[in-house]
């Protein structure tokens, strides 16, 4: 009888050394296992340290060649001229200093699991001989004449777009599409909060079980994009662990060296508190990307449209206060206004325009043709409807669909005078739109 995939814990399950709390790598691994039984081949895609082959481990370890062999090979690691002979083997004499016959890795990996990592890596004439294999047709071992035929699960990764290179002509389309019978696409870790806090938690308790993170720990790690994902994550609170105040106990903000963190007057905001209020503003934020499309948010955020519109109804009816049909101050900072006002923008001692598309206590959105950079400080001019007066307000890049043109920009510090107009504008568009604003 084989193993469960996960054991079960009251914050999530951990296998094989994965931490899995969100709704959208719970999916993903949910998938892994259903696709565990089935030969067909398997593109796990994501970025780099988001634990692609971790779950390619899963799909084996849960299929019925688990007691078989695995075999992985980093494909990138393989100097190009010894991609053949280290895939397919070489017999004795084949080239100067084969002096024994070497079965490749598709034969070591006969019967069981051959994972194929950064695939997207592999020069164009290996591609080819690579897909007549996975066609199931016998093949010659270099310098060989007799045959090799092996019974072998593929299962790929990439952290590139390959269905884009294969477009481009930059890797074989034939191959893509033998290769993605499935594609898993693992969320990166930014998406995933609560992922993101196990993996520091877990981290840190493999050295001291009794220690914790503080709530500005917590804050600091979420406020980073973590561009490399798990592994940059370990490393960060490994530093942590060695060279912080009192890791036996505790770790703080200052015990962590993150890098290129925002300024914390900028992008503390957005994700703060327990995790509750951290789902509530991602749900807000995804929202606001998405110029309120539910269905593109919920996408965004890994969950169905229907657990989308339960959240937001519980939010309606409860408020911050729980006062019914209001919303609380937390939530009425993220209220997003619709608009369509111009806007003047600095940005690099660069003026340009474009429109307001929304604006809330927090941030606006803007439409502009010109390519902002993800962090960057900008300044925003203005006039809030109804008020007469410019509004100036500084900010930073929170995030880019450069398809569209549009930018999410969150505000620092607004000042008293300004975020009074403000509010009271807010008010007025919260009760148009139904809502009715929970009192300070």
């Amino acid at each position: 009888m084989e193993k469960p995939l996960s054991t079960a814990t009251e914050t999530g399950f951990i296998q094989s050394n994965i931490i899995v709390r969100s709704e959208s790598l719970r999916r993903v691994m949910k998938l892994a296992e259903k696709l565990a039984r089935h030969p067909a081949a398997v593109l796990i895609v994501g970025e780099t340290g988001t634990g692609k082959e971790m779950i390619a481990r899963l799909i084996h370890n849960q299929s019925l060649r688990c007691n078989q062999p695995w075999v992985d090979v980093n494909c990138a690691a393989i100097p190009e001229h010894l991609v053949e002979s280290e895939l397919f083997g070489y017999e004795k004499g084949a080239f100067s200093g084969a002096e024994a016959m070497k079965p490749g890795f598709f034969e070591l990996a006969d019967k069981g699991t051959l994972f194929l990592d950064e695939i997207g890596d592999l020069d164009l004439k290996v591609q080819a001989k690579l897909l007549r294999v996975l066609d199931g047709v016998p093949y010659y071992r270099l310098g060989g004449s007799k045959k090799v035929n092996v019974n072998v699960r593929v299962v790929a990764a990439t952290n590139r777009d390959l269905e884009e290179a294969a477009h481009a002509g930059a890797f074989r389309s034939d191959l893509y599409h033998r290769l993605a019978q499935f594609k898993l696409e693992v969320p990166p870790l930014r998406e995933r909060p609560e992922d993101l806090l196990g993996i520091a938690e877990q981290t840190l308790h493999e050295h001291y079980p009794d220690s914790s993170l503080t709530k500005d720990a917590e804050a600091s790690l979420l406020r980073y994009n973590w561009p490399g994902n798990a592994r940059e994550l370990r490393n960060v609170v490994f530093g942590a662990v060695m060279q912080g105040k009192d890791p036996a106990k505790r770790l703080n903000a200052d015990d962590l060296e993150i890098p290129s963190a925002p300024a914390p007057a900028v992008s503390a905001a957005p994700l703060s508190g327990d995790l509750s209020q951290v789902e509530r503003q991602m749900i807000m934020q995804a929202l606001e990307k998405t110029r309120g499309n539910q269905g593109q948010a919920a996408l965004a955020l890994g969950i169905s449209r229907r657990t989308l519109l339960r959240k937001l109804k519980a939010y309606r009816a409860a408020g911050e206060d729980g006062h019914a049909g209001s919303l609380g101050q937390e939530q009425q900072r993220y209220y997003r206004a619709s608009t369509e006002i111009p806007v003047r923008m600095k940005c690099a001692d660069q003026q340009f325009h474009g429109t307001l598309l929304n604006l809330s206590l927090g941030g606006a959105g803007v439409k502009t043709e010109k390519a902002l950079r993800f962090g960057a400080p900008v300044t925003l001019s203005f006039s809030i409807p109804g008020s007469g007066k410019e509004t100036e307000m500084i900010g930073r890049v929170a995030w880019i669909n450069r398809e569209d043109g549009q930018h999410g920009i969150q505000f620092s510090e607004i000042p008293a005078s300004l975020r009074a107009t403000l509010q009271r504008w807010l008010w007025n568009e919260m009760q148009k739109d139904g809502w009715e604003p929970a009192p300070e």
